[in-house]
């Protein structure tokens, strides 16, 4: 079982970089998850009142800093202070792509926040060779693939349409990156017939890893990317 999934080439991202296992969403926890061999990492973005691209899964500091403010109201230099769990602190993308070395899946929070992305890609080209983009938003995969052709982009999607194929392609994505729970091999195939690759998200259970591994994805986005290393025989 382990060296058929090995061969089969499933790659392994760590979510959030691992948020069951460190602070989510710092450098620390992006650096700890490259540590463990996983092959990418997954980070979420907002933007700042003053036009900063942050990493942050929650649009407000809540839950990670006990703060009742949102992003969107702060200046970078207020977000920079900010102190999360053990101490860690918001990190800027910039910071994050000069920090990791292995490949960046940056998710959009918003539609509005495409203009910003596309204006830092073209003052940093070089970041397009590292980074895929993904979101729920489709039409900002769209936007940004029409403006960069060698963009990587990704549909995120949290139901199962009847014809994924098309809603993928429809933003001239590659990828449709789909919640875990319910996935079927049948659905899976359906999708590699139609040219397009099947990631998945936040399967953070032994069992439930190992369907989505049965079930033939591309590539796991989980909180526990040890526990994928482990059962595709990579640790």
């Amino acid at each position: 079982m382990k060296s058929d999934t090995t061969k089969r080439g499933i790659l392994v991202i760590a979510h959030r970089g691992g948020g069951e296992l460190f602070t989510e969403n710092t450098i620390t926890a992006f650096k700890k998850a490259e540590e463990l061999g996983v092959d990418a990492i997954e980070c979420d973005i907002h933007l700042t009142k003053d036009d900063h691209i942050v990493i942050s899964h929650d649009p407000d500091l809540k839950r990670m800093a006990g703060i009742d403010r949102r992003i969107s109201e702060m200046s970078f230099d207020e977000i920079s202070k900010v102190s999360l769990k053990g101490g860690e602190r918001i990190p800027s993308i910039e910071s994050v792509f000069e920090e990791v070395d292995i490949p960046l899946i940056v998710e959009l929070k918003s539609l509005e926040m495409v203009g910003r992305v596309i204006r830092l890609l073209e003052e940093r080209p070089d970041y397009l060779k590292k980074a895929v983009f993904i979101s729920f938003y489709h039409k900002a995969m769209l936007i940004i693939k029409e403006k960069f052709e060698n963009a990587t982009t990704g549909a995120l999607l949290a139901g199962f349409p009847v014809d994924p194929v098309s809603v993928v392609k429809s933003c001239k994505s590659d990828t449709l990156s789909i919640y875990y729970e319910g996935l079927s091999k049948d659905y899976v195939e359906m999708c590699h017939r139609g040219g397009i690759m099947v990631s998945v998200w936040t399967p953070n259970s032994e069992s439930d890893i190992d369907a989505v591994i049965a079930a033939g994805v591309d590539s796991i986005a989980s909180d526990r990317p040890d526990l994928v290393l482990r059962a595709l025989g990579r640790t």
